[in-house]
């Protein structure tokens, strides 16, 4: 098979307002079944200074710091999350702002799609830090068409993403798991090329709503 060639899904997501690139003839997420992350913990508390234009303020687990808590790629499942420092158990279920929100809309300067994140829990009520990590890894697993390849501006774009896509499926540990892989096709995920470190949200510029997911 010609290495050059990218596959695609035929399939496209109903309800997308934006394109949903997919390069695959399955829908399946890239690893076997989401796992809720193991339990973790943090002390410290939300900050107390005001974000620009949003009334909510971000819990620091999820916010950029120059010493992270938490290392997380978001290759893979949140259940892959790694503390960094001695945090206490039970805080991905803490609340992702305070106060507390019922949804969450977040962007990427590298992805066309906006991600918006609910309660998966109706114990809560609210959107927990646990839900953040699982609807970024949910969204980014989700397929790209060829049409909504074919609206990448540039050449070079397309050919990273397309070596983002490679590396992915080569990554796998078996054959089994290559072909596979590799027959799913496309995801979001590729968009990010090799940025797929979770670095934190920030919140949208003044006037926009939402938050901005950074990474690196």
């Amino acid at each position: 098979m010609p290495g050059k060639h990218v596959h695609f899904s035929a399939a496209s997501y109903a309800g997308s307002s934006t394109p949903s690139p997919s390069f695959s003839t399955s829908t399946l997420p890239s690893s076997p079944g989401l796992i809720t992350p193991p339990p973790l913990g943090f002390g410290s508390p939300y900050r107390t200074t005001p974000l620009p234009g949003i009334a909510a303020c971000l819990h620091p687990l999820l916010s950029p710091e120059p010493n992270p808590v938490i290392a997380y790629d978001l290759l893979f499942a949140p259940e892959t999350m790694r503390p960094l420092v001695p945090i206490s158990s039970g805080i991905l279920d803490e609340p992702a702002t305070n106060p507390k929100v019922l949804s969450m809309d977040i962007s990427c300067p590298h992805l066309p799609w906006r991600i918006t994140v609910m309660p998966r829990s109706k114990k809560f009520g609210y959107v927990t830090i646990g839900d953040v990590f699982v609807a970024l890894y949910r969204a980014l697993r989700l397929n790209v068409t060829k049409e909504e390849f074919d609206l990448i501006p540039s050449a070079g774009m397309k050919d990273a993403i397309t070596q983002a896509f490679r590396a992915r499926y080569k990554g796998q540990p078996t054959t089994e798991m290559y072909d596979l892989e590799k027959a799913k096709g496309l995801k979001r995920i590729d968009f990010l090329c090799t940025h797929t470190r979770f670095t934190g949200l920030v919140p949208a510029k003044e006037g926009a709503d939402g938050w901005i997911l950074i990474v690196s």
